[in-house]
Formats: C-alpha cells, structure tokens, sequence
C-alpha cells in the first residue's frame, strides 16, 4: 500500500470520525464537520468529499428523523392516543435507537473508508447529495 493511498484512506474516514466525535459535543456540530470536510477536500480528491457529503446526509437525516417522531408523537398526545407520559417514554427508547443506529452507521463508514470504498447510508434522505447534484449541474449549465 502506499503512502498516497494511505493518506486517502485516512481522509476518507475523517468526515465520519469529526462526525463521531461531534456527537458529544452538538448535533449540530456532527452535521457541519463533515461539511467543512466536504468544502475543503470536494476539488482536490472527491472520493473524500463523497464521502464527507454523505456523513453529512446521514448526520441532518438522524436529526430529521428524531423531529419527525417527536411531531407523530405530539399529534398522537394532541388526539389523544396515548399519554404525554406515554410519549416521553417513546421519545426516549426511539432517541436511543437513533443514536445507536447513526453510531454504527458511523462506525461502518469508518471501516468502508479504511478500504478505500464509500458507503451508502440506508437511513439518509440524501438531502444534501441532491442538493449539490443540482448546484453542479446548474454551474455547468
């Protein structure tokens, strides 16, 4: 292997890493580290920008998921399926299961960059990607 492949491999996992770590500190922040990744790295190796781009998804899609079920759940209060209570204790258990799923979602993209491969996140809207598809095609236009 070597040392420019190396190099790339490392980068390619850094999007996710700076996504891992941000966790701890604000969801926000796990979303917009991997975007500066992204805007550093999109010219100069855009393996490493796909990569930061779609932990990037993944980081906004985990967020959107928890308000859309924080939504179904106040509709479901207001309509009076179940208890505030009963809610709280749903808002919990899925806030967990997120987590635990964009964690090893993480992880799983730390091992495909480690060799050498993207990977496709299957509980990302794929926002983003989508987004800066257009904006290319639109600036190549």
């Amino acid at each position: 292997m070597t040392e420019s492949n190396t190099k790339k491999r490392q980068y390619m996992a850094l999007a996710p890493l700076l996504s891992l770590a941000a966790i701890f500190i604000s969801p926000i922040a796990s979303t917009l580290s991997p975007l500066v990744v992204y805007f550093i790295f999109r010219n100069k190796r855009p393996d490493v920008g796909k990569v930061a781009l779609r932990t990037a998804d993944l980081a906004f899609s985990m967020q959107l998921w928890i308000i859309l079920i924080s939504l179904a759940l106040m509709m479901g209060i207001s309509i009076n399926i179940f208890t505030a209570n009963d809610a709280r204790q749903l808002m919990n258990s899925a806030t967990s299961i997120i987590l635990v799923i964009f964690i090893a979602s993480l992880l799983f993209a730390i091992y495909k960059a480690f060799n050498d491969e993207a990977c496709e996140h299957i509980f990302s809207f794929k926002i983003a990607e989508r987004v800066f598809k257009l904006l290319n095609k639109k600036n190549k236009t």
